[in-house]
C-alpha cells in the first residue's frame, strides 16, 4: 500500500497530463478497505485537486474514463466531482463507493454526511450524522461523528434542535475526551447544548465559589462525573459509618447550592468499584472495607436525591460495559483519564438517556411485531401449536422473555401497541388461547393487524392515540420492515434487534428508550388511560350532542397551586407537551420552584377524573404578574391531548382570569409562539374571546388580550370544580 504522505510528492510539480497518468497507475494498488487505503486515495484525490482550477478540460476526460472502474477510483472521482461542482456525479460517486466500501450503517451515514458537507448541504449532512448514531458505536466512530459535528457547526448553519440546555460538565478526572462525545449524543437526541467544561478535579471548587465560572455560565444541568478514586478512601477504614455519611453530605452540600442558587438539576455519579482491590473478597466482606463502603455511599446518594437531583449509576454502566475494558490504568498516570477512550460511548448513551428523560424527550410507545418477535414461527402457518413460545424452547423462552420485559414496561407506564402484518384473527388467537403467553390483548392500548404496511399502520396508531412519532419505538425481527419504517419515519426509533430472539430485550433495553426520572402515579396509569380513551370514544359516538356526551362522563377537575408532592409531573408535563402548548417553555424542576415561591407568578395544576377513571394531573398554567402594566401574563398553558375536547381548556383559562381579576388587574395576556407540533392551538385564544394585542412578538408569535372589566367568568358547565386542600 502506497504511503499516503508519499503520493503528494509522486504527483507534484509534474504537467497535468503526466500527474493524471501517474494517477491512474496508482489507482490499482489502493483497493481495500482499510484505513490506510483510505487515507492513500484521499491523498490522491487532494494531489489532482490543483487540476480543478490548473486543467479541467484534461480532468474531466480522465473522469470519464475511470468513473466505475474500481471503488478505489469512484472515491478519487467523487471527491474530484464534487471539487469541479458537479454534485450530482459526485453523490452518485459516492454512493457507490459506500455501498462497496462501508461495511457497517455508522459509516455510511459518516461517509455520506461528508459528502453532503463537501457540496454545502449541511442540513442533510445533520441528517446522516444523527441516523449514523441511532444504535450504540465504537469509540473510534464517535471520535469521527463529534469531528464531523464540529464542522458542521463551523459551516454556520443552525442545527434543527428539539431542545436547548446549558450543561456543566464537573469532572473528577480530566473531561477533554468526554466534552465532544456528549456534544454529539445530545445532538442525536435532538438536544442543542452549549457545555461548560471546568478544570480538572476543580468540581467542589466551581460550585462552592459563588464567583467561579460556573455560576456566571448559569447551567440548566450540572453533571458532576466523579468516579472511585474521589471518594479517597483506604482499603479498609476504622469508622465506616462516618466515612459513608462524610462523602454523602459532602455531596447534598454541592447539589443545593445548584438547586437553590444556580436553579439547576444536578446529575450526580455514583461511584464505581475499583477494579483492583489489596483485601480481596474481604473489601466487600468486612464493614469498613473500600468496595463495601461504596456500595453503601451509592445507596445513600440514591436516598438523599430528592427533586432536582439523578444520580446515574455509573457502577451498572461499567458492569455493563465490562469491568475488565472499563478502566485503563495507563491513561490514567498519563493524563487522569478515567472511564478509559473505550468507554465513553456507554458513558455517554447513559448522560444522554437522562438528559432526555429531564428534558421531556422519552420515548412513550412500544410497538411490537407479532411472528418471530413475541413468539417463534408465523401464526398463519404455523397454526396455535406450532409458534414456538414458553420455557420448553430456548427460542421460545427467549421470546417469552421480551414479553415479560414489555409487560414491565406497561406497569410502569409505557403503552403497548401492536402493529403486525397479518390477519387479525389469526393474531389474536395467540393472545386469547395459547397457555404460555404473558401479555393479553388488554395490554395493548391500539391492537393493528392487517397487510397494510407497517409505517402507514404507525402513523394511524399514532393518531389514534394523539402522540407524535417521536414517541414511538418500533420492534420487529425483520431487518426490511426495520428499514423500511426508519425510512419512512426517521422519528420512530427503530432498534437493530437482529433475528435472534436471544438478543432482543439486551438491545431494547441498550437504548435506554423509556429512561425516566420519576415515577408517578400518572405514568402507572398511562397505558390503561388510553384504553378508557377508547371507551370514551365509543360514548362519543353514541352521544346525540356534544353537550350530552360531556355530561354523561361526569368529570371532575381539582385545582391546586404547584407543590411539592406534584412537582414532578408538573416538571414532567411542562418538558414533555408539544401539541397543546402555548408557548413550548422548558423548566426545570428548580425554576418551576422558584414561580411556585415568587409573588409574581400564579401556578395552578389541574387533574381530572370522570365515570372511566382518573386521567390524573393534565394541566398546568403560570401566569406572571406585571402590576405596572396592570397586566396578568400567561407564562405556560399546557395539557395532555388526552383530554382534549372536553371543555378543560376553558376552565383553565377562567381559573387564571378570575385571579387577575382577584389582583385587581386589567388585562390577561397571552402569547402563541407556533412551532412544528403545535398548530391545534394556533386559535385558542380568539376562540376564547381574546384579541389581537397590537404588541410586536417575534417571528410568527402573536400576542392576545382579554379584558378583565365586564368580562364574565368563563365556565364548563359539565365539569364540576375541586380546590385541592379544600
Amino acid at each position: 500500500m502506497p504511503d499516503a504522505r508519499l503520493l503528494g510528492l509522486a504527483l507534484a510539480e509534474t504537467a497535468p497530463e503526466e500527474r493524471l497518468a501517474r494517477a491512474g497507475a496508482l489507482l490499482e494498488p489502493l483497493q481495500g478497505r482499510s484505513e490506510e487505503a483510505h487515507a492513500a486515495r484521499e491523498a490522491l484525490a487532494r494531489g489532482l485537486r490543483g487540476l480543478v482550477r490548473e486543467a479541467p478540460d484534461a480532468l474531466r476526460p480522465w473522469l470519464d474514463a475511470h468513473w466505475a472502474e474500481s471503488p478505489a477510483a469512484d472515491w478519487v472521482c467523487a471527491r474530484l466531482f464534487g471539487w469541479l461542482g458537479e454534485p450530482e456525479r459526485a453523490e452518485e460517486a459516492w454512493d457507490a463507493v459506500v455501498e462497496r466500501e462501508f461495511g457497517s450503517r455508522v459509516e455510511r451515514h459518516l461517509a455520506r454526511a461528508r459528502l453532503r458537507l463537501d457540496r454545502g448541504a449541511v442540513a442533510d449532512a445533520a441528517e446522516d450524522l444523527r441516523e449514523a448514531f441511532r444504535d450504540p458505536a465504537g469509540h473510534r466512530d464517535l471520535e469521527r461523528g463529534a469531528k464531523l459535528l464540529a464542522k458542521l457547526r463551523a459551516a454556520g448553519e443552525a442545527l434543527p434542535a428539539k431542545r436547548r440546555s446549558r450543561i456543566a460538565l464537573l469532572g473528577g478526572s480530566t473531561t477533554q475526551l468526554m466534552r465532544p462525545l456528549l456534544e454529539l449524543v445530545c445532538f442525536r437526541d435532538g438536544i442543542e447544548a452549549e457545555i461548560y467544561e471546568a478544570e480538572y478535579g476543580l468540581y467542589r471548587q466551581e460550585v462552592l465559589d459563588r464567583s467561579s465560572a460556573l455560576h456566571r455560565f448559569a447551567p440548566d444541568v450540572v453533571l458532576i462525573a466523579t468516579h472511585w478514586r474521589d471518594a479517597q478512601l483506604p482499603p479498609l477504614s476504622e469508622d465506616a459509618d462516618a466515612a459513608v455519611e462524610g462523602l454523602a453530605a459532602g455531596f447534598e452540600a454541592l447539589w443545593e447550592i445548584c438547586r437553590r442558587e444556580l436553579r439547576a438539576h444536578v446529575i450526580q455519579h455514583n461511584f464505581d468499584l475499583p477494579p483492583n482491590d489489596s483485601y480481596g473478597g474481604l473489601g466487600k466482606s468486612l464493614p469498613g472495607g473500600r468496595a463495601r463502603l461504596l456500595a453503601r455511599v451509592n445507596l445513600e446518594l440514591l436516598a438523599r436525591a430528592g427533586p432536582g437531583v439523578s444520580i446515574l449509576d455509573l457502577d451498572a454502566v461499567a458492569a455493563s460495559h465490562g469491568k475488565e475494558r472499563w478502566s485503563a490504568d495507563s491513561l490514567w498516570y498519563l493524563a487522569k483519564q478515567h472511564p478509559a477512550p473505550d468507554a465513553l460511548g456507554a458513558w455517554a448513551d447513559a448522560v444522554a438517556a437522562q438528559l432526555r428523560a429531564l428534558l421531556g424527550l422519552g420515548r412513550k410507545v412500544l410497538a411490537l411485531d407479532l411472528d418471530n418477535t413475541l413468539w417463534g414461527g408465523v401464526i398463519g402457518e404455523d397454526r396455535l401449536d406450532g409458534i414456538r413460545l414458553g420455557a420448553h424452547s430456548p427460542e421460545g423462552e427467549a421470546h417469552l422473555d421480551l414479553q415479560r420485559y414489555a409487560r414491565e414496561l406497561r406497569e410502569r407506564g409505557v403503552v403497548l401497541v401492536v402493529c403486525s402484518k397479518n390477519n387479525e384473527a389469526d393474531a389474536r388467537e395467540p393472545f386469547e388461547a395459547h397457555p404460555e403467553m404473558l401479555l393479553r390483548l388488554d395490554d395493548f392500548a391500539v391492537f393493528r393487524a392487517n397487510w397494510q404496511d407497517k409505517a402507514s399502520n404507525l402513523r394511524e396508531i399514532a393518531a389514534t392515540l394523539g402522540l407524535g412519532l417521536d414517541s414511538f419505538v418500533f420492534v420487529d425481527d425483520n431487518p426490511t420492515e426495520r428499514a423500511w419504517v426508519r425510512r419512512a419515519l426517521p422519528e420512530v426509533a427503530v432498534p437493530e434487534v437482529g433475528d435472534d430472539a436471544a438478543d432482543y430485550v439486551r438491545v431494547l433495553d441498550r437504548g435506554r428508550y423509556f429512561e425516566a426520572l420519576t415515577l408517578s402515579d400518572e405514568d402507572r396509569l398511562r397505558s390503561a388511560d388510553y384504553a378508557a380513551n377508547a371507551r370514551r370514544a365509543e360514548l362519543a359516538s353514541g352521544a346525540t350532542s356534544m353537550d350530552e356526551f360531556l355530561a354523561s362522563l361526569e368529570m371532575t377537575a381539582t385545582i391546586g397551586r404547584f407543590d411539592a408532592a406534584n412537582l414532578p409531573r408538573i416538571t414532567q408535563l411542562v418538558n414533555k407537551s408539544n401539541q397543546f402548548n402555548l408557548t413550548t417553555r422548558r423548566y426545570t424542576q428548580e425554576q418551576l420552584q422558584a414561580f411556585a415561591e415568587s409573588p409574581r407568578h400564579v401556578t395552578s395544576w389541574f387533574r381530572l377524573r370522570d365515570r372511566f377513571g382518573d386521567n390524573g394531573l393534565i394541566g398546568v398554567m403560570v401566569g406572571v404578574e406585571d402590576p405596572e402594566q396592570s397586566t396578568l401574563e400567561i407564562d405556560l398553558w399546557l395539557m395532555s391531548c388526552r383530554v382534549l375536547g372536553r371543555g378543560m381548556e376553558a376552565l383553565m383559562c377562567g381559573t387564571l382570569l378570575e385571579e387577575a381579576r382577584r389582583r385587581g388587574l386589567s388585562r390577561l395576556l397571552g402569547r402563541y409562539l407556533p412551532t412544528e407540533k403545535n398548530a391545534m392551538v394556533a386559535d385558542l385564544y380568539p376562540r376564547l374571546g381574546f384579541k389581537d394585542a397590537g404588541v410586536s412578538a417575534g417571528p410568527g408569535e402573536t400576542v392576545w388580550a382579554l379584558d378583565v372589566e365586564g368580562q364574565p367568568p368563563i365556565h364548563c358547565p359539565s365539569i364540576r370544580i375541586e380546590t385541592a386542600g379544600a
